[in-house]
């Protein structure tokens, strides 16, 4: 009697197995999203370094500020530009969630680069 309890249990109705599925969450993210990340993250960092080598001329020659000085300027730029991800990622977990968030930082990445 305690065998045929024992085999009713390790059975799982159809109905209880298609219910599990139906309840797990939609795989959304991870791995898909990956291309858009990469593809982003490398046309920042090229329009980033090709910005870098045309500002310290435009610094040098429209502010005529020393070479010295220039490059700080440029350093901290690019610091303060590197930094933003971490606040980036607080807003993302925190309020907007990721995709908002990838959305919003490509869109002022672009207009940066346009202006």
């Amino acid at each position: 009697m305690d065998q045929l309890v024992a085999e009713e249990s390790m059975e799982t109705p159809s109905n209880q197995n298609s219910t599990e599925q139906s309840s797990r969450p939609s795989r959304k993210g991870g791995f898909r999203t990956m291309p858009f990340i990469i593809v982003n993250e490398s046309f920042e960092k090229v329009v980033s370094y090709g910005l870098m080598a045309n500002m310290i001329f435009y610094l040098m020659n429209g502010y005529n500020i020393d070479i010295a000085t220039g490059t700080s300027i440029l350093l901290l730029w690019s610091a303060i530009s590197n930094a933003l991800a971490i606040v980036g990622a607080f807003l993302a977990d925190s309020y907007l969630g990721r995709f908002l968030v990838i959305a919003l930082g490509s869109f002022s990445s672009l207009l940066v680069s346009i202006l």
